[in-house]
């Protein structure tokens, strides 16, 4: 990745997020598609998957540790989905968590999947959201 490329990636997240939200990005390959090319829906929660965990590994929560030294384990209780619009093969993707609340046992997320706005796209608008999931864990 050339230095142009790679300063393009850093604004392209920086834009798609707030302060308080963490970012993933995540390159779309073959495996992650149907045979058009189109993200299968199931890979979005994956997505999601994956950033909670870094989400957590970055404020300092390593869930293997949790597991084994403090016998907590998070599971999800309820997940729910809108999609928007369509993620394809090679797209180069954005996925936030952000802790919207927190209790003794139970955290709730509010993700997103975005991919960076074409040109021609509106000009306030530097990412389109492709997904956006509301979950909660608890721990058990």
């Amino acid at each position: 990745m050339n230095e142009q490329s790679r300063l393009k990636n850093t604004q392209n997240t920086a834009s798609c997020s707030s302060h308080k939200t963490f970012i993933l990005t995540i390159r779309v390959y073959y495996e992650d598609t149907d045979a058009g090319g189109v993200v299968y829906h199931s890979t979005y929660i994956n997505f999601f998957e994956r950033a909670r965990t870094e989400l957590m590994r970055q404020i300092g929560y390593e869930l293997d540790e949790l597991a084994e030294e403090e016998r907590i384990l998070f599971v999800v209780r309820k997940l729910s989905c809108e999609y928007k619009q369509a993620a394809k093969f090679n797209d180069e993707l954005f996925v936030s968590a952000e802790i919207i609340e927190a209790g003794k046992t139970r955290i709730e997320f509010e993700q997103k999947v975005m991919k960076a706005a074409p040109p021609d796209h509106r000009k306030d608008e530097a990412c389109i959201t492709l997904a956006i999931s509301h979950v909660t864990v608890v721990c058990v």
